[in-house]
């Protein structure tokens, strides 16, 4: 586990990670995904992670999630899937 963390650490440090934060824009872009549920397979909780992508300005979206990939895709998002 210490190794991750370093791991983690160590992309933050350079730029590869970047800790981002729930303002209010964030939560409005969240809602706007949401709300455009018929187009887009979005959980509550997958919302948040995507629209935190869009406002950090991440090149891609690393996800686990079948679901959560297809709705990052259909938003405009590359996905990498681990």
């Amino acid at each position: 586990m210490n190794q991750i963390r370093g791991a983690l650490l160590a992309d933050a440090e350079s730029g590869s990670l970047a800790r981002l934060h729930l303002d209010p824009a964030v939560h409005r872009e969240a809602e706007r995904l949401l709300l455009a549920t018929d187009s887009l397979p979005l959980r509550t909780l997958d919302a948040p992670h995507i629209a935190l992508a869009f406002s950090g300005r991440a090149s891609h979206v690393l996800t686990f999630d079948r679901r959560m990939r297809e709705a990052a895709v259909q938003a405009g998002m590359n996905v990498i899937d681990i």
